[in-house]
């Protein structure tokens, strides 16, 4: 496999990678290389290289695109091209136009896009969705959800640049809105509205889904340190979870049985592995034909961006925005 974009993220996932057994990785292309990106190269005895050699024929059979958001389309086309299976970080493209040329282009050639949407491969969020989908909390009617951090700008300026990076809500909240798709289907109907400058700034975005729940979630880049919150409310129970990293579980329902079979043990996890290990573990099996597609492939990518959009445009205008049925 090769690797587009060694910076922290893209650092992170050729470790990964390199840790997998059914992977090997063999390049890494980086436009901006650092010191760090290229030490970890060396170190997993990756060929640095540029990203027209990577896409040559009989080079790699698979890529992962970690690189600036507005040049994700660019980088997918040209390795679906090359006919080299991809995993892009999310998002998959800038605007919800791009992925849609992504999705007909790899259903034209029979190619396989995964997309980075890591939230769904954490155990706390994997728990919630379990909840929701085996009824354990009754009918869950609303969710809210928060995603917090400071401002990326400070590292890297192009976060600044909403036309490259699209700001906070197509940054951050796209994880949730994802999670909220996911597990509650598609949305009917946005309303989003947003405060700050470039950069720095904070959304707020309500959905209401086309089965009837609702979902209020906000997120920011001005806080002092990365932190998340999960609730769910149901018909008889409900579900929190809040932290940074290894955050705890609250929940409160009526029982028939005290198994607690969906909660993690007091001295365990309830998935033991790294969520984006195990994303990219799904991604190479599937690519390789010996597992099935992951969680999140290129028409939920188009999904959560269709959302964004939605809630984009309700910002502008001030209005709730009507979610349009995506064509087949």
């Amino acid at each position: 496999m090769g690797v587009i974009g060694v910076g922290a993220l893209g650092s992170m996932h050729l470790r990964n990678l390199a840790s997998l057994p059914a992977c090997r990785v063999t390049h890494v292309a980086d436009t901006h290389l650092s010191e760090g990106g290229a030490a970890t190269a060396h170190l997993h005895g990756a060929t640095l290289t540029d990203v027209a050699s990577m896409l040559a024929p009989g080079t790699v059979d698979a890529v992962v695109v970690s690189t600036p958001t507005d040049t994700h389309a660019q980088l997918v086309v040209a390795a679906l091209r090359a006919g080299v299976s991809v995993f892009c970080e999310k998002p998959m493209a800038r605007t919800a136009q791009e992925a849609r040329t992504l999705v007909d282009l790899a259903r034209s050639r029979g190619a396989k896009v995964a997309v980075g949407h890591v939230v769904r491969y954490f155990p706390e969020y994997a728990a919630a969705y379990d909840l929701v989908r085996g009824k354990q909390l009754g009918t869950v009617r609303s969710a809210r959800m928060a995603r917090l951090n400071a401002s990326p700008g400070r590292v890297q300026q192009w976060y600044r640049q909403s036309g490259r990076s699209g700001g906070v809500l197509l940054d951050m909240a796209i994880h949730d809105i994802d999670w909220a798709l996911w597990t509650f289907g598609p949305a009917a109907r946005v309303f989003a509205t947003r405060a700050g400058e470039p950069g720095a700034e904070v959304v707020s975005v309500t959905l209401k889904h086309l089965d009837g729940q609702i979902t209020y979630l906000d997120a920011s880049w001005r806080d002092d340190a990365f932190s998340t919150s999960l609730e769910l409310w149901g018909s008889e129970g409900f579900y929190r979870v809040a932290g940074s990293s290894s955050a705890g579980f609250e929940v409160s329902c009526p029982r028939t049985d005290q198994s607690g079979d969906y909660l993690p043990g007091p001295d365990s996890s309830p998935v033991p592995d790294d969520p984006y290990r195990l994303e990219l573990a799904a991604a190479v099996d599937w690519f390789a034909g010996t597992g099935p597609a992951p969680l999140a492939t290129a028409e939920e990518g188009l999904a959560a961006l269709r959302v964004v959009e939605a809630a984009e445009a309700s910002i502008q205008s001030r209005q709730p925005v009507m979610v349009e049925e995506e064509a087949a």
